[in-house]
């Protein structure tokens, strides 16, 4: 009987099996969502909807892209988890729901890194720190010595809780003992014009959304947020160069999927990335974006949100910063 039983098991498993490797096979065969964590406009759209087009392209169904922001990302990230696991939802994200989320919000309906785990890294953008022109600071020296005098006046504003641009505001005030008050909007082109009308201080912004405005005299830009200066600003100083060494905020975009998912269809779409990422005229497009092509497999991205968020959890536990 027990054997049977047993028989009857694997047989089961093996007919599981067979159908995820028969659905894998002919997947896409209907239109396939994108569902992206920010709002329309912002880098994470805009990549996301050049590799949907690629997608399309490529594999021969829609791939359509449906904006979710709010709460930082998680009401997008959120709304996968819950989505059936068959390859035809995925989420585009990066650390505000992976990497920073999980320290920030306490009650989050889902876990990011098990509900939703990562199926290929897209690309990566550093961010400038740009201010309003009728600011009296014109580096990061004058911007840290104005701070100190008014401590808790200045503002700083993002697209949201746990976005880069958040990060890279409490990474400043870690390094530099400063107090700065952060200002999350909904939508990365809010947090901008927030900044040019004189409503916040600052914010810390990926180079193509800001450049423009800075060329125009609408913004100043006082340093770029990674570790080397950019190729799109190149006489901008790095943080770092102005006198906080280690400074280093990178946004980065990413797909998830669906916990469940076939390995097959995540190991298939991950493939096509790569193939997409190699392509001329989509890394010319990143480029303009400020955004560096930067692929990994699921595997490696694992490994890499593995190191990221726990700077993160010390950096966030620090300075007491708290969502609920």
């Amino acid at each position: 009987m027990k054997l049977a039983r047993f028989t009857g098991t694997l047989c089961a498993l093996g007919l599981a099996v067979a159908a995820g490797q028969a659905g894998a096979a002919g997947w896409p065969d209907r239109p396939v969502r994108i569902v992206v964590s920010s709002g329309a406009g912002g880098t994470a759209d805009i990549v996301a909807r050049l590799l949907a087009q690629k997608l399309e392209a490529a594999l021969g169904q829609p791939f359509v892209v449906e904006n979710k922001p709010g709460a930082g990302g998680h009401v997008g990230a959120a709304q996968v988890a819950r989505s059936p696991a068959d390859g035809y939802v995925w989420l585009m994200s990066g650390s505000p729901t992976h990497s920073v989320g999980p320290h920030l919000y306490k009650n989050l309906p889902y876990d990011p890194m098990r509900d939703v785990p990562p199926a290929a890294m897209v690309a990566i953008a550093p961010n400038l720190l740009v201010v309003n022109r009728e600011l009296p600071v014109r580096s990061v020296a004058e911007l840290v010595a104005l701070a100190r005098e008014k401590p808790g006046e200045l503002t700083y504003s993002s697209a949201g809780n746990g976005t880069s641009g958040h990060l890279a505001g409490a990474l400043l005030q870690s390094m530099a003992g400063i107090r700065l008050k952060h200002v999350p909007y909904k939508t990365g082109p809010d947090a901008v014009t927030s900044v040019i009308a004189g409503d916040v201080s600052m914010t810390f912004f990926t180079v193509p959304a800001v450049m423009k405005q800075v060329q125009a005299g609408r913004l100043r830009a006082l340093a770029v947020t990674s570790s080397a200066r950019t190729p799109l600003a190149p006489d901008l100083p790095t943080v770092a160069e102005a006198g906080y060494p280690g400074f280093d905020v990178l946004g980065w975009y990413a797909l998830f999927a669906p916990k469940d998912t076939p390995a097959q269809i995540v190991d298939r779409l991950s493939a096509q990335v790569e193939r997409i990422l190699a392509q001329a005229d989509v890394r010319e497009r990143l480029q303009q974006l400020g955004a560096e092509p930067h692929y990994l497999d699921a595997k490696d991205l694992t490994a890499y949100i593995a190191v990221e968020s726990p700077k993160w959890k010390t950096l966030i536990e620090a300075s007491g910063a708290r969502v609920d």
